[in-house]
This record gives C-alpha cells, sequence and structure tokens, in this order.
C-alpha cells in the first residue's frame, strides 16, 4: 500500500503501523502521527498531526442534484497545514466531527481553533 503526504516536506516516518492502530470515524482515520484519508485506486494519504497549525468544525450542506435539488446537512473538520494547506474531513454525523476534533485535541493540545474572521470562531459545533 502507498502512502502519500498532504502535506509537501513533513512526513511520518511508519505510517502503516500507525494507521493499523488508528480510529475509524467514517472514511477517515485518526491515528497517534496522522489522519489518514482514502486515496484512489489503493493506498492513503495523511496529514501529519505534528504539521497542523489549526483545526476547527464547521456545519455545512451538501447539494444534490436532480429534480428535488434538496440540501443535505453534514459537518466538516478543516484542518490547516503548515504552508497553509487545507484538508477538509466530511462528516454524516455530527458525534462523528466532534470526536475527530476531540482526538486531535488529544494528540496535540496545543491546537488552535478557527482563525479570527473564520468559521464559527470555535472549535465546538
Amino acid at each position: 500500500m502507498a502512502y502519500r503526504t498532504l502535506c509537501p516536506g513533513v512526513t511520518i516516518e511508519d505510517p502503516k503501523a500507525d494507521l493499523s492502530g488508528a480510529v475509524k470515524l467514517g472514511n477517515v482515520r485518526i491515528g497517534q502521527k496522522g489522519v489518514y484519508l482514502p486515496a484512489f485506486p489503493v493506498g492513503a494519504q495523511y496529514v501529519p498531526i505534528a504539521a497542523l497549525e489549526r483545526a476547527w468544525s464547521q456545519k455545512g450542506t451538501l447539494s444534490t442534484s436532480g429534480c428535488c435539488g434538496v440540501q443535505l446537512p453534514m459537518y466538516v473538520v478543516r484542518l490547516q497545514c503548515a504552508g497553509g494547506v487545507f484538508q477538509t474531513l466530511s462528516f454524516d454525523k455530527e458525534k462523528d466531527a466532534e470526536r475527530a476534533l476531540a482526538l486531535l485535541r488529544e494528540r496535540r493540545p496545543d491546537l488552535p481553533g478557527a482563525p479570527e474572521g473564520k468559521g464559527i470562531g470555535s472549535s465546538i459545533l
């Protein structure tokens, strides 16, 4: 399986071992050292937790196409990495987004929340 960092220049020494013990929330896995996302066709992409500059949650919607144009509620956790790289983690359930943010806070208690003037200004949904 191939592993690719989403933060240029910042890698994890053994992502395979970290991924094997990671907590699964939706299609996202959160290990001790990284946040893992599935990659097509096989493998995983990851954001090293050590490279995170901020993490916060937001409520959002997903627009469906078709005759009805329904907007479905969804929850996202936004990650800002070194170098201004952003990654969005999408969840169907609010409790999964809250758990993801709580796991990141456990691993990095000093991690700031939403930047000034963006998001809800807090790391809590």
